[in-house]
């Protein structure tokens, strides 16, 4: 959804050593000299989480914990897990992704929409003035959210030293709307979801045999390239299992009357 305003990602589909690569290339990097390293500012996020959430309903936790949460073992272990069936254009889609926290309660009943919350730091653009760079990264967290339903995003904005300075509540839906008004409009919404549904009806149209597929878009190229890596197999994707398990439940589906 992203690749319309976003020139810094090569790879569109999940490429795991390639992520590896770039996350480590960027550990290495810094900034400006005296800046914070990239594994610092990610355990200010971490620690972000540590002191925003509990591990249960507010009046079935202790106040000691309540209130010695800044002295938790900082962890990204725990994480619940949403898992959505939805549609974009003429594609229908299963996503599934990491969500931080829910804002009250699991509903009882399972048609009911949870109230998932992620929470994400910045630095705080009233510091610098910089809101483009700040406007980039909540083209990133209104996706995310917008995919897996995620209603509401909590924003830790910090100091360049990683103090925090403020909190904000944003709802997802209104993100887009609210980057189009700030005058800056570095990112359109409905031309993220226009160029997902056109790029999906393509993909539909193009793999259509078996084989492992590479979907490539090279760093700062307006091309979405679609290719064929090999001929059979599923790669590192699929298990054995998983695709033993789905050629059961066809077998079993064709046999019924």
């Amino acid at each position: 959804m992203a690749v319309p305003f976003d020139n810094f990602n090569e790879f569109i589909e999940e490429n795991h050593a390639a992520k590896l690569a770039s996350r480590a290339q960027q550990m290495k990097q810094q900034s400006r000299p005296g800046a914070p390293s990239q594994e610092l500012m990610s355990y200010w996020g971490y620690k972000f989480e540590t002191l925003c959430l509990i591990p249960d309903k507010w009046d079935a936790v202790s106040r000691d914990y309540i209130e010695n949460r800044e002295n938790e073992v900082v962890s990204n272990y725990a994480q619940y897990c949403s898992v959505v069936r939805t549609g974009i254009g003429n594609a229908s889609l299963v996503i599934g992704g990491e969500v931080d926290a829910v804002w009250d309660c699991k509903p009882d009943d399972k048609d009911q929409p949870i109230n998932w919350v992620e929470l994400k730091t910045a630095q705080d653009f009233g510091a610098n003035g910089n809101l483009l760079t700040f406007e980039r990264k909540l083209l990133k967290f209104w996706i995310q959210s917008f995919l897996l339903g995620v209603p509401k995003i909590i924003v830790g904005f910090r100091s360049p030293d990683g103090i925090l300075q403020r909190v904000e509540e944003l709802e997802t839906q209104k993100i887009p709307g609210n980057v189009k008004r700030s005058g800056k409009a570095s990112w359109d919404g409905n031309l993220c979801i226009n160029f997902t549904a056109a790029f999906l009806a393509f993909l539909k149209e193009t793999i259509t045999s078996d084989g492992v597929w590479r979907i490539w878009r090279r760093k700062n190229s307006p091309a979405v390239e679609v290719f064929k890596m090999e001929e059979t197999g599923h790669g590192s994707i699929l298990s054995t299992e998983f695709v033993e398990w789905r050629q059961q439940m066809a077998a079993q589906a064709h046999s019924q009357p």
